[in-house]
């Protein structure tokens, strides 16, 4: 007798196979069943009576392959696919407080020996999510020098500070020529005697006489300014006679800063 070949045919999926492989696959990706479904189903074997059931994760969207016997609802065997991660947020970078902003301000001027006025802010990094740090950019505003300041943005302490670019070159100081002695009837001295003496007159009352020493010298103060300074004494109605001594800085033309001393 022949033997009678049976192919396999499209049956309906029994709930009883849809439960088995449901359970079977949540248990497989540790998932509520819940999150399962199933969307399509094999031929039945007629022969073996098995059964290939497709399902998917609705929530992450990873599939599965469940081979069961639909006699007994008997799950044979699952096969799961990778598990595709969606793609993780970015999160959004967070701003540095003002505090942290101040702090790196402080520390930066420190280490230029500048004030804080004279440092702006340019730009600032982004700040690790992880701890905390960012990177704050600065410029000093007089001489261009600038600077990189990493901060705890969480306790707003300054970890380092790095000068980015050199302090420039400072102009140097014309070097001091000295003093020599004012010469006799200078007439920037005698100006500076006239001040000084309207000074006195005008702090004192009853002045009868004025004298300067004749050993008054010039010297040198900074680029286009000189120094005349000296001595002498003065007297009252008491006769009593007071010393003083006196400084007229000369600036341009004959601007003088006459200061005297008891």
């Amino acid at each position: 007798m022949a033997a009678i070949a049976h192919s396999a045919t499209a049956q309906p999926i029994p709930a009883a196979s849809v439960n088995a492989c449901t359970q079977r696959v949540a248990e497989e990706m540790v998932v509520a069943t819940r999150d399962i479904e199933l969307t399509s189903g094999g031929p039945v074997d007629a022969l073996k009576g098995t059964q290939t059931l497709f399902l998917r994760n609705r929530t992450t969207g990873q599939t599965a392959e469940c081979r069961v016997n639909t006699i007994d609802a008997y799950v044979l065997s699952v096969t799961v696919s990778p598990q595709v991660r969606p793609p993780q947020p970015v999160p959004p970078i967070a701003p540095i407080s003002e505090a942290s902003n101040r702090a790196c301000l402080q520390r930066t001027a420190e280490e230029m020996v500048v004030a804080t006025r004279d440092l702006d802010v340019t730009g600032v990094g982004s700040v690790n999510a992880a701890n905390g740090v960012g990177t704050v950019f600065l410029r000093n505003r007089v001489t261009g020098q600038t600077a990189e300041c990493r901060v705890n943005t969480i306790t707003n302490t300054v970890l380092s500070v790095t000068i980015t670019s050199p302090r420039p070159p400072q102009p140097q100081p014309v070097p001091p020529t000295g003093s020599r002695p004012v010469p006799p009837n200078d007439p920037t001295a005698r100006r500076c005697e006239n001040v000084v003496s309207n000074k006195i007159r005008g702090s004192f009352g009853g002045v009868q006489t004025i004298s300067f020493q004749p050993n008054a010298r010039r010297y040198f103060v900074a680029n286009g300014v000189d120094s005349i300074r000296g001595g002498g004494q003065f007297s009252q109605r008491s006769k009593m006679a007071h010393r003083f001594n006196y400084n007229c800085n000369i600036v341009s033309v004959f601007n003088f800063s006459p200061s005297t001393g008891g």
